[in-house]
């Protein structure tokens, strides 16, 4: 197969869980001796940097350039720079600076000659539709929330998902794949749209050590004494954070702001002296090598909640809601609490309106993890040898043979 991946985050090693979902499935199936590439954004160092590690590992990046000129709806002409390299994992990639170019896109999709191209966004839905090689690849979207679907409660409900629903309501069904990262979300598909979707869990390699390419390490972080959250916001549960920092001020609560952490949402967290706030980080094991437990309080319509995964195969306890795919996530692990969840209801500046939450629940399992040692002892032991199970028990090729079912479908 040839598999051409449209990304949309913005760099080459963005944190948000849908990035490490699309990269991971190239880099498998380039593993199995596919060819891929992407087209994504990125900035110069880290360009720099994959080619350096591409030489490291004996792999010539061929780095090109090329400059093309682009005039704005000003009339203003701009420079689009292109740069085309090879990866450590033998994947092709074209960097942009600026919007995507409907020709841009179509002229590598075309120089690449791929069997499938895979996208999450409506533009490359568009482009691909009308694409003059268009019978000869599959096409593929992946799923990663539930508003990037055209119905339902949550429709356009994140900033960028979902430009036309009408229109892209029409696209999906002409597609030759759909991927939802859960059950969650292949239901909420099903559910509101009667849209027929694939449910597949985000490949094995997501969750590997990026450095060895093995098994996590487990952490043996009884004695930290911080609590953690990544990406505070109101639908990822700013308001239960804000609350057990309230209710446990003697404890250490560090959150890692990230995609949906708006300059009032870490207002409310500077004004809690035992909250601290990290920036975006790329690296997690920042995050695992310092945390004793991790909450995802999360509100809204999880897809998955990669984050849950990742401390959980570390061996990190999770106290996670019950919101969409995290009960998927946590694997059958304690604890799982039940939350209301929003509804689509939004204020006039995006934000979904949170209904009020019971924290008992969140008190009582957060004072038990982080004071009892005996059952933080019991809970990481459980924690780290059933993830292990879940991930062993993955079928490192279940991408592969979906991918291959459709060219078989043909024959």
């Amino acid at each position: 197969m040839r598999v051409f991946l449209v990304q949309t985050a913005q760099g080459l090693t963005p944190s948000s869980g849908g990035y490490k979902a699309n990269v991971n499935l190239l880099r498998s199936l380039s593993s199995q001796g596919h060819a891929t590439a992407q087209i994504c954004y990125a900035v110069e160092s880290e360009i720099d940097q994959y080619a350096r590690r591409a030489e490291i590992q004996g792999i010539p990046p061929n780095v090109t350039h090329e400059q093309l000129p682009v005039v704005d709806k000003e009339g203003f002409v701009h420079d689009l720079f292109i740069k085309t390299f090879t990866d450590e994992h033998e994947r092709n990639d074209l960097s942009l600076r600026m919007k995507t170019l409907i020709a841009l896109f179509s002229k590598h999709i075309t120089d690449f000659k791929p069997t499938h191209v895979i996208f999450n966004d409506p533009i490359t839905m568009k482009i691909t539709a009308s694409h003059k090689d268009r019978k000869s690849f599959k096409r593929i979207n992946i799923i990663h929330t539930a508003e990037q679907l055209p119905f339902g409660p949550f429709v356009a409900g994140v900033d960028g998902h979902c430009l036309s629903p009408r229109v892209e309501n029409d696209m999906l069904r002409d597609l030759d794949g759909i991927w939802s990262v859960s059950m969650a979300v292949k239901d909420y598909a099903w559910t509101y749209g009667r849209l027929t979707t694939t449910f597949l869990v985000h490949p094995p390699m997501t969750y590997l050590d990026k450095v060895t390419g093995g098994m996590p390490v487990v952490r043996n972080n009884i004695d930290k004494y911080e609590i953690g959250m990544v990406n505070p916001c109101p639908h990822k549960g700013l308001p239960i954070l804000v609350a057990l920092a309230q209710k446990f001020p003697q404890m250490t609560f560090v959150t890692w702001k990230s995609w949906g952490s708006r300059t009032a949402h870490i207002a409310q967290l500077q004004a809690l002296p035992n909250v601290k706030i990290e920036p975006t980080t790329k690296n997690t094991d920042e995050i695992w090598d310092r945390i004793k437990v991790l909450l995802a309080p999360s509100l809204w319509h999880e897809a998955w909640g990669i984050v849950v995964t990742e401390a959980q195969l570390r061996g990190i306890p999770v106290i996670a809601s019950n919101a969409g795919g995290l009960p998927e996530a946590k694997i059958g692990l304690p604890y799982c609490i039940p939350v209301k969840e929003v509804t689509g209801e939004r204020h006039a500046n995006g934000d979904y309106v949170v209904p009020d939450q019971d924290i008992g629940p969140w008190e009582e399992a957060l004072a038990k993890v982080m004071t009892d040692r005996e059952e933080y002892q019991a809970l990481q032991a459980l924690t780290a040898t059933k993830a292990g199970d879940w991930l062993c028990g993955l079928d490192p090729r279940a991408h592969e043979k979906w991918l291959l079912s459709m060219m078989k479908a043909e024959e």
